[in-house]
């Protein structure tokens, strides 16, 4: 994509362009399919700014570098990002792609592209008597009622709302779930007006209201809460694991059931997070409570590298390559798998807009590192170059 475009695609979606510019961007629309979907990917990140009131914060452009060191076997990935505006385009690799066959980097962009999509917002809801909802990126403005006069409505920014009935509170206290399948990701506004955003391969169990003395909703996966404050109805989030209870906040938790050490980190306010063998610890923002081998560990931590998803970004810090895998196997809904164990511990830092070709986050590890990324029949393997 050329400047020009970029520039024009940045405007479309502020809403500052001239009627020449308007029917000079048409026409480029026009030309291929791909090019509205490079539309689709500004808007998305602009609607995400705008639910969240955040400013996307851009990353300092740095030079490639790769440092090698095999006896700690870690390799530092310094991308190279620009930012306009709402968007960061990978502006290159340096002197590796001088070197490297351009049809030979299409042609594997393009198996990678076979195997692994980017995700979008989608999730299907399962109401309490088992019928299940689809819920995709095209719907909006939608009503979806369950049995016993339960009702949810996604709304024109595609954000799905709770409909409190309170009919609902003279019967048993029944159990919904949202589920956010690989490849996606949504969000929701509970009764209470709590918002909660919940990331791939995710569930989400609601009751049907709230109780009196408390509100309380059972996550399997990643979520980042932001909890209405209400200090006569404490909010608690259990998982498999550690549970946390606040009266109102902003946090981050991660309790996937391969989650080696599940966490949950503090934006701002006050949480207290409480591990299953009973241990509890109160965190203070820019804290991460970790289920470590010990029990309940505290640690300081950026909390922009933890909630970069929430921003539409992969945001890696000293992240070991298996848990990179991890996150690309949920967002691009595919499989990986490691040929050599050791590959494992190889550990990146860098970040790169969620929403591009798996291809690009690809192209920048290879090019830093002694991986390589091969598409065998459906999935993905690591392997050493």
């Amino acid at each position: 994509m050329d400047d020009k475009i970029e520039e024009l695609l940045v405007k479309k979606v502020d809403g500052e362009l001239s009627a020449k510019e308007e029917e000079f961007l048409s026409l480029w629309l026009a030309e291929d399919v791909e090019h509205e979907r490079e539309l689709q990917v500004f808007m998305a990140v602009r609607q995400r700014l705008s639910v969240l009131r955040e400013e996307f914060r851009p990353d300092i452009s740095g030079r490639l570098q790769l440092v090698k060191s095999r006896r700690k076997k870690r390799v530092h990935l310094g991308l190279w990002l620009r930012y306009a505006a709402i968007w960061i385009l990978v502006a290159g690799v340096g002197g590796y792609l001088l070197w490297r066959d351009r049809e030979s980097v299409e042609r594997e962009h393009r198996m990678f592209a076979q195997v692994a999509v980017p995700g979008n917002e989608r999730a299907y809801l399962v109401w309490a008597n088992g019928e299940k909802v689809e819920i995709n990126e095209m719907m909006r403005d939608t009503i979806l009622t369950g049995t016993g006069g339960v009702i949810m409505r996604v709304d024109s920014n595609r954000v799905l709302h709770y409909e409190s009935q309170d009919s609902l509170a003279s019967r048993g206290n029944r159990m919904h779930k949202l589920v956010v399948p690989n490849g996606g990701e949504y969000r929701i506004v509970l009764e209470d007006g709590s918002v909660v955003w919940l990331n791939s391969a995710s569930t989400l169990e609601i009751p049907e209201y709230f109780e009196t003395g408390e509100r309380r909703v059972r996550l399997t996966g990643e979520g980042y809460f932001k909890v209405k404050r209400d200090t006569e109805r404490p909010f608690y989030v259990e998982t498999e694991r550690l549970n946390v209870r606040v009266l109102g906040t902003e946090f981050n938790l991660s309790a996937y059931k391969d989650d080696l050490m599940p966490s949950a980190t503090l934006i701002n306010g006050a949480v207290r997070v409480i591990e299953c063998r009973g241990d509890s610890v109160m965190l203070k923002p820019g804290q991460q409570a970790v289920v470590g081998k010990k029990g309940l560990e505290v640690q300081e931590v950026d909390v922009a590298y933890i909630t970069s998803w929430v921003d539409g970004k992969f945001h890696f810090e000293d992240a070991r390559l298996e848990d990179i895998a991890l996150r690309i196997a949920r967002w691009y809904d595919v499989k990986i798998s490691f040929q050599q164990e050791e590959l494992k511990e190889v550990r990146f830092s860098g970040a790169m807009l969620k929403f591009r070709p798996l291809g690009d986050l690809i192209e920048m590890i290879e090019a830093t590192s002694y991986v390589r990324f091969s598409v065998q029949g459906d999935s993905i393997v690591i392997s050493r170059r």
